[in-house]
């Protein structure tokens, strides 16, 4: 059963109606674009009771977590990408790498994970991310890894596609854009991956990213899925709303024409059936965490012991320093 679709002058009535229901409210201090309105209300298929719950939620959740002060990279702060980068205006190209301000939990994150990178735009202004999900060590996730801190590290990497990526997006396509188009690359899955722990923080990061960044996925393409993702996908599916499994689209072997009508051929890797390649970047388009011990990031003495992803001395300059958190330039840069 298929979303209810309504007309254009049925949304725009819903929306003023959930303009008219938010007054005076004292969580709301500040009039509220209607493009972010609107995330609300298609979220809870323009239900204006639920839609105007889940805002408050929201609003609340990011006051008392201090969520805008969270630290993002930039190209103008010079602080260490938490995720691998290509193709932006506001952060240049980079890899993840063990540098002093990453906290010793977002390297123990990045080691379980076989490798991501936002890249790049789909054809309608959306920022792309592939992720190599078959090359995730679950098992070390479930074991090493708390709840607490893999939802820091989903919340600071949210932040930073929203408040670095996305404004470029909005810029390219002549209008808002607040969601991605995400590639699940399942190359290499098998059943070893089906581990309850792992499972349960996707579980956890879900329920963050469903109800505190509503209408933020535009596309989900599982490709190279093999039968064990069938088995996994058993139990992901009742977390997820019907909003979000309506974007997912499942594809087997045969998927490089489908991710062409949406991304154009000089913005997907080589490897997905595109053309890009980023020879001038170690590793390529997207770069895969070795799965060698020796090989893999180790922490060292300026790598903080904290569930952020950032060490706490960072965290604390973000507080007051606006440049550490969004894109407004230092003081001291030209």
């Amino acid at each position: 059963m298929g979303i209810p679709k309504i007309t254009v002058e049925e949304s725009q009535q819903l929306l003023e109606r959930f303009k008219e229901s938010l007054k005076n409210n004292e969580s709301i201090n500040r009039e509220l674009p209607d493009n972010l309105l609107i995330q609300f209300l298609e979220a809870n298929v323009w239900n204006i009771n639920e839609a105007k719950q889940q805002l408050i939620d929201t609003i609340v959740w990011r006051k008392n977590n201090t969520i805008d002060r969270i630290p993002v990279a930039t190209k103008y702060n010079g602080l260490p990408v938490l995720i691998a980068c290509r193709g932006y205006k506001y952060i240049d190209d980079a890899n993840f790498t063990v540098q002093p301000g990453i906290s010793e939990s977002a390297i123990r994150i990045v080691n379980c994970v076989g490798g991501d990178c936002f890249h790049k735009f789909d054809k309608e202004g959306h920022p792309l991310l592939i992720d190599r999900t078959g090359y995730h060590n679950t098992k070390e996730m479930g074991n090493n890894v708390t709840s607490k801190e893999i939802t820091n590290y989903q919340v600071a990497t949210n932040e930073f596609l929203n408040r670095v990526i996305m404004p470029e997006g909005c810029e390219r396509a002549g209008q808002a854009i607040h969601s991605e188009t995400v590639i699940f690359d399942c190359t290499h899955m098998s059943l070893w991956q089906f581990h309850m722990s792992a499972l349960n923080h996707l579980k956890a990061i879900a329920e963050i990213v469903q109800h505190y960044y509503p209408e933020t996925l535009h596309r989900l393409f599982i490709i190279n899925a093999p039968s064990a993702f069938v088995v996994m996908f058993k139990v992901v599916k009742p977390w997820l709303n019907p909003r979000t499994l309506e974007k997912i689209h499942v594809l087997g072997s045969d998927f490089q024409s489908v991710l062409l009508n949406y991304i154009d051929a000089d913005n997907l890797p080589s490897f997905l059936g595109g053309n890009c390649k980023c020879e001038h970047m170690p590793g390529g388009c997207v770069p895969m965490i070795p799965s060698k011990p020796k090989e893999r990031h180790e922490a060292t003495e300026t790598n903080e012991k904290t569930p952020t992803s950032y060490n706490s001395s960072i965290m604390e300059a973000a507080l007051s320093d606006n440049s550490l958190c969004s894109l407004t330039r230092p003081v001291h840069s030209k």
